[in-house]
């Protein structure tokens, strides 16, 4: 059960400690001077992060657009199954949904940067209006929606990759359905299918064990990391 847990703790499925805790510390540290070098590390990571975003979305959006022009395993004269049609559609939505999130994103933190006090001004975008009191001490705590929102981006584009993925798998399967309905048997589109399907299998399980593996353990609440 943690194996299966860590799946979902690791790579793109960032857990807590490393989305919420490093808001949670760089809000919250005694030093301004630290508190202005936390800000600047986490802006320009997550300016990496979306400037990979953007360009992987893009790319994939391109490869949906071209849909239309792929190896049809349909007979001739023969409409694309809607589900298909419906996979691939929202696919591009969710690709494109994410490079403009990225692009957003991008440009809001260089604005903000860009102002004399911009380390101040990311700070309290992200943060609550008042502190609260956590284990005695009065702190302020990062806004839930801004935790969401800064992973919107990463969002869109696995929404995007499974549509896709999704609509293959469809596709093949429906070249199979229209023979075995035409008389012709379980033949080439057959085989196609079967190959592809167990090929998807095997790279989703390698996929989700090296996601497991990248899972680490992080101590909450910015706690330090010991190095023995």
């Amino acid at each position: 059960m943690l194996f299966v847990t860590d799946i979902f703790r690791g790579g793109l499925f960032s857990p807590p400690t490393l989305t919420h805790d490093p808001l949670l510390l760089l809000l919250n540290h005694d030093d301004r001077g630290e508190r202005d070098k936390l800000t600047e590390k986490w802006k320009n990571n997550k300016l990496q992060e979306l400037n990979f975003i953007g360009v992987v979305s893009a790319l994939l959006a391109n490869v949906l657009t071209s849909t239309g022009s792929w190896p049809n395993l349909l007979p001739p004269d023969t409409t694309t199954p809607w589900p298909v049609r419906t996979c691939w559609f929202c696919g591009i939505a969710f690709a494109l949904c994410s490079v403009l999130t990225a692009a957003d994103q991008t440009i809001r933190l260089h604005r903000m940067a860009g102002h004399k006090d911009g380390l101040v001004l990311i700070r309290q975008s992200l943060r609550s209006k008042d502190r609260i009191l956590v284990d005695n001490k009065w702190k302020y705590r990062p806004r839930r929606m801004q935790v969401y929102a800064w992973q919107l981006g990463v969002l869109f584009l696995m929404a995007s990759v499974l549509c896709m993925i999704s609509g293959m798998m469809l596709l093949v399967w429906s070249a199979v359905i229209e023979d075995v309905g035409s008389g012709k048997g379980f033949h080439d589109n057959g085989r196609v299918a079967v190959i592809f399907t167990a090929v998807a299998l095997v790279a989703a399980t390698v996929f989700g064990l090296g996601q497991a593996t990248l899972y680490q353990s992080v101590p909450k609440e910015g706690g330090e990391i010991e190095e023995e």
